[in-house]
């Protein structure tokens, strides 16, 4: 009986531990197995933002194709012949016919900077066209210009002449400099040394190598409001007023945005505002005609009427395409510069290409 006994506590013993080993083989098997779920999870969800980050880039990216197939007709010679001969006749007819004869023709896209919708399956690209002539020219600034522009960014008079005069020093061909300029000397006693480029700005991002222009300036500030305050409007840089791409020195107000009417005419930017919503009824002819419609912009004109265009015939534009899906989760941009020229083989030609827009 004794020996009966003993057996039978090391078999309860060996199943005791048997139990406790298949619990432990199943919790590992569970976490195992939970690692898989949440691993295999982790890649749909990595797979489906791809799929759909892929989608918005070609969305974003069949915008600009969109936008430069109508800049290419806009400024097809042929078809805009064929359109001044239907307003022609428009003028004509009588005015419900005339309707009808304007609106068989399809509408051109403004290079106002105005967003157009180009949709898709899944969904859509917002795209919109600048022309370059309404922004100021880097490389063909005039000193008066300059200052006039850097003073709305620059109060202390010191500093505002700092950042005009290498501006003009980075550009200018010779090694002579301004009074507060500068030149080889100053850009070589820098921590990280580099040359004065001594030639025409090839892209905007060279301001910031430029003495005196401060990632804050170029980037963007809150404007200031008419004498002096602050208010409520867009945050504005360096690289919202210039061009590199530009020919002209002068400014289109029809293609002007509203930061750059602010900063050129020094206006407030409601009122900047009221330009672009007088323009849209109709562009602005010459001068006379943008002072008889927009009377209160009178004391901002004068001093800069020199600097002023209207309805320019520049080729060179930017175009910025938001690609996103319908339920707007995700969302790409894409810039790019390009120039409408009949001799290029397509008819355009890109200057530069922005692969990421924030």
């Amino acid at each position: 009986m004794r020996r009966m006994s003993g057996r039978t506590k090391i078999d309860s013993g060996a199943r005791g531990m048997a139990l406790v080993i298949v619990l432990w083989v199943l919790t590992l098997l569970s976490v195992i197995a939970l690692e898989f779920c949440f691993s295999m999870r982790t890649e749909l969800n990595v797979t489906q933002n791809f799929k759909e980050e892929t989608q918005v880039y070609f969305y974003a990216q069949g915008g600009i194709h969109r936008a430069i197939a109508e800049l290419v007709y806009k400024n097809d010679p042929a078809i805009q012949a064929q359109r001044k001969q239907v307003e022609e006749q428009k003028k004509l007819l009588p005015a419900a016919e005339g309707e009808q004869a304007t609106s068989s023709l399809p509408e051109e896209w403004r290079t106002d900077g105005r967003p157009y919708s180009v949709p898709f399956r899944f969904g859509e690209a917002e795209v919109r066209v600048r022309s370059e002539a309404g922004r100021i020219n880097l490389n063909r600034a005039s000193d008066q210009l300059l200052r006039k522009v850097i003073k709305y960014f620059v109060e202390m008079g010191e500093k505002r002449d700092v950042i005009v005069d290498s501006i003009q020093d980075w550009r200018d061909k010779d090694a002579l400099h301004r009074l507060n300029g500068a030149e080889n000397d100053y850009y070589q006693s820098l921590p990280e040394p580099y040359n004065c480029k001594n030639g025409d700005f090839d892209t905007l991002e060279e301001l910031l190598l430029v003495r005196g222009v401060t990632p804050e300036l170029f980037y963007g500030k809150k404007m200031k409001g008419e004498g002096g305050g602050q208010e409520e409007g867009p945050i504005v840089g360096f690289k919202d007023i210039f061009t590199v791409f530009s020919s002209i020195d002068r400014v289109d107000v029809n293609m002007a945005s509203p930061e750059v009417l602010m900063v050129l005419l020094g206006i407030s930017f409601d009122m900047a505002k009221r330009v672009i919503e007088v323009r849209e009824e109709k562009e602005f002819a010459n001068l006379a005609e943008l002072v008889q419609r927009v009377p209160e912009i009178t004391p901002y004109v004068q001093d800069v009427k020199g600097f002023l265009l209207f309805k320019t015939n520049m080729p060179y534009y930017t175009i910025t395409a938001w690609g996103k899906t319908k339920e707007a989760e995700s969302k790409r941009g894409l810039e790019c510069v390009v120039k409408i020229d009949p001799k290029e083989e397509n008819g355009y030609k890109i200057l530069m290409w922005r692969d990421a827009v924030y």
